[in-house]
This record gives structure tokens, C-alpha cells and sequence, in this order.
């Protein structure tokens, strides 16, 4: 019989050893003091009992797997709310396909109910696994690879470095902007003391206020030519379009020594800004010039519908008055499979105790959580077949009802 738990110091060790057999492409470039540190950063953060815990899977007292779990603030909506992240999921090579990461994975969703969640996220190794324990799709992650000299010409009169005395504030700035974008991740002000310290950072300062920042670095192209580089952007934060526009004034000026800027963004209407927006690569496919390349990411899941709905009761959404029934399949997370009715009155939700409702949806759990992130629209889940409705009459006024102006934005690593 399985167990599953927080791990002790003394087995961070073994974590590591399952770690780094899982994932040797990842990790395989640590060396002995790497990794060495690495495991004294786990057993310090296990002992600190903070937002970062690490649990393990244990069969007749051998740990078989583990898994790093986060407690996120993030913002849905208008509203900041717990929830459960989950990182470096690993599975002993001898134990792999008994398994192990199904329990640890119904463990995580178990653990962060009992917490009062109603969500928890992950990035996937394969999507298709998550796919089938109730993950739904993020945003798409772009990577635009630009000229300098394509981007818009600016002041950059009040860009500034960022050093250690600027951590308060670039930490205040970075979570302004989380709580009012749905889908950003509250940070706290450590992770800005590593910021500094891994890379070169430059912000736009206005008065006592930070208003936005740019961490980056540069990387090398070729290692016998030593002024050929590129600027390679960790981070970009901006509370205003001035202050956007003097970050990336800025990035203009590196022209004559940077090839080109790397961003990886979900902002789909980046291109708009640059006056060549293609990528370097001469890639042409059907009449079309490569700009950028995308891929799937973060995912997210519903772990309790019925408390999301009792969370999201002041949410508008979209003045619509609706009633319907929601028939939400979750094979893998039986507490949370089944009916709720929900009823819409001027776009503010209400559950229903009764059986009143116009019409019902169905859908499963992994495309519901991607249409209640604002990530799909309904009838995009209705046209490929991914939703059902009782009476398709409805079909426009639930797309009217999920529609959302401003897309989800996560772009926490984890």
C-alpha cells in the first residue's frame, strides 16, 4: 500500500538521486557541488514549512516517487486565490508504469481541496498525460526572436539600473501588476534578490514607484566570435504603455552590438509592434513568413466546481442572465464529477439547490477548466465536438457568457 507525505531531511537525498535519474537531459550538466547545493536549497526549504513543500511516495518504506508542491496566490479575475501548483514530478526508474504518479497526483488534488482550493496548475512534460487526469490548456507561450532596429524608437531618459536597494519596489511593482491581470501569480520579495543576482535588470522609475522592469541577459552565438550575442529577456513587467515603450527604447539601442532580442510571451499581437516582425528563420508556409514559434505550456484544472462558482459570485460575467445546468465528467477526481445548476442574473452566478435551469451543458473537466480560465471560447469547444448543449439555440449567448476581453496571463515558473 502506498503512502504519500512530506519527506524528511534525511530522504531529500533519494529524492534527488530519482530526480535526476527522471530527467537527465534537464539535469545532467550539475555537477557534484551543483547538485550538492541543490539538495541543501531543498532541506532548508522543507525546514522553513513555507509555500514550497516537497512530498514523496513510499511502498513498504522506499521512497518510488516525489513531487514538489507550491502554494500560489493567484488572481482570478478580480479575485486572489489559493492555488495548488505542482513541479519536478519524478517516478524511481524501476517503478515506472505502476502508478505511482497517479497516486501522487490524486494526492495533490485531494490535499489542496481539503485546503479550500479550487484550481491547481502544472507545466506538462506530456500533455497528453495530464490531458487525462483533468488538465486543460493554458495560453500558448510565443518566442519572438526580433532586430533591435525593429522595434519602436522612444525615451529612454528614465531607465535605470536595478540593484539590491530596488528589491522592494521592484517586488511591489511586479505584484500591482498580478493583482490586476487574471491569471498572474503573486510573487514574494526573495524571489527578487535571486532576480538580481542571475540577471542584469533595468526598470522605469517614477517618483517612489517602480512602473516596470526588464530582466535579461546575453547569449553568446558562436563561440569563436565574441561580439556576435543576443539579448535574451527573463522578464518583462510594465504598469503603463510609457512604461513599456521605455523598456523597449531601451532594447533599440542595443542594435549595434545584439543580433536580435529573444521574448517568450503569451501576448499573441506582439508582431504588431515591430516593424519586421519575422523571426530570422526563412521558413515560408502556405503564403506565410515564420514570426514566431509556440508552444503549449502551463495547464490548469478544476479540482471543486461547486466552490469555484461560490468563488466567482461577484464576477460579471457579461451581464448575461442565464439559467443552465452543468453536467462537468471528472473520472479522475470522483468528488468533483457531476451536475451543479447555476443561475446567471446579470452576469452574477448563484448555484441552484433546486432543478430549474433553461437547457444543459456537458463537458469534461479538462475543457471546462480551459473555457472558466477565458483560455478557449464555448463555441469553439461546441464546433470541435469538446461540448454538448441540450438545446443549440443557447450556443451563442454561452459564448456571450465565457467570453473574456483580456486572456489569462501566467507566467510563474515552477
Amino acid at each position: 500500500m502506498s503512502v504519500v507525505r512530506l519527506l524528511e531531511d534525511a530522504e531529500i537525498e533519494e529524492y534527488a538521486r530519482i530526480a535526476l535519474d527522471a530527467f537527465p537531459a534537464m539535469l545532467s550538466d550539475l555537477g557534484e557541488e551543483q547538485r550538492k547545493d541543490w539538495i541543501e536549497r531543498m532541506k532548508k526549504t522543507q525546514r522553513e514549512k513555507g509555500d514550497v513543500q516537497y512530498y514523496g511516495c513510499f511502498r513498504d518504506g522506499k521512497l518510488v516517487g516525489g513531487m514538489r508542491l507550491h502554494d500560489f496566490k493567484m488572481t482570478l479575475y478580480e479575485t486572489q486565490t489559493l492555488v495548488g501548483g505542482m513541479g519536478n514530478m519524478c517516478v524511481d526508474l524501476l517503478h515506472r508504469r505502476e502508478h505511482v504518479a497517479k497516486e501522487l497526483m490524486e494526492f495533490l488534488h485531494r490535499h489542496y481541496r481539503e485546503r479550500g482550493a479550487t484550481m491547481t496548475t502544472l507545466y506538462p512534460f506530456r500533455p497528453d498525460f495530464y490531458r487525462g487526469m483533468g488538465y486543460g490548456y493554458g495560453r500558448k507561450m510565443n518566442q519572438y526572436r526580433f532586430r533591435p532596429s525593429d522595434l519602436p524608437r522612444g525615451s529612454k531618459e528614465q531607465v535605470s539600473y536595478m540593484d539590491d536597494s530596488d528589491r522592494k519596489l521592484l517586488h511591489e511593482c511586479f505584484n500591482r501588476y498580478a493583482h490586476r491581470t487574471h491569471g498572474m501569480i503573486e510573487k514574494k520579495e526573495r524571489h527578487f534578490e535571486s532576480l538580481l543576482k542571475r540577471h542584469k535588470v533595468i526598470g522605469i522609475k517614477k517618483g517612489d514607484r517602480v512602473r516596470g522592469f526588464l530582466a535579461f541577459g546575453f547569449k553568446k552565438l558562436m563561440e569563436d566570435h565574441m561580439l556576435l550575442h543576443d539579448i535574451e529577456i527573463h522578464m518583462l513587467v510594465y504598469e503603463s504603455r510609457e512604461a513599456l515603450m521605455g523598456l523597449l527604447s531601451f532594447l533599440r539601442k542595443q542594435l549595434d552590438q545584439v543580433n536580435r532580442v529573444v521574448l517568450n510571451t503569451q501576448d499573441d499581437d506582439f508582431h504588431f509592434l515591430l516593424h519586421d516582425p519575422r523571426n530570422g528563420n526563412p521558413k515560408i508556409f502556405y503564403t506565410s513568413q515564420e514570426v514566431n514559434v509556440q508552444g503549449v505550456g502551463i495547464m490548469y484544472r478544476v479540482i471543486d466546481n461547486r466552490r469555484l462558482f461560490e468563488e466567482l459570485k461577484e464576477h460579471n460575467f457579461n451581464d448575461e442572465s442565464i439559467r443552465l445546468k452543468l453536467n462537468i465528467a471528472d473520472i479522475f477526481l470522483p468528488e468533483n464529477d457531476g451536475s451543479l445548476v447555476v443561475h446567471f442574473e446579470d452576469g452574477k452566478p448563484k448555484l441552484a439547490d433546486d432543478e430549474v435551469f433553461d437547457f444543459e451543458v456537458t463537458m469534461d473537466v479538462e475543457w471546462f477548466s480551459s473555457l472558466i480560465m477565458g483560455v478557449v471560447d464555448f463555441r469553439k469547444l461546441w464546433e470541435y465536438g469538446l461540448a454538448e448543449v441540450s438545446d443549440e439555440g443557447y450556443v451563442d449567448q454561452l459564448d456571450r457568457l465565457f467570453l473574456v476581453q483580456r486572456k489569462p496571463v501566467t507566467i510563474e515558473e515552477f
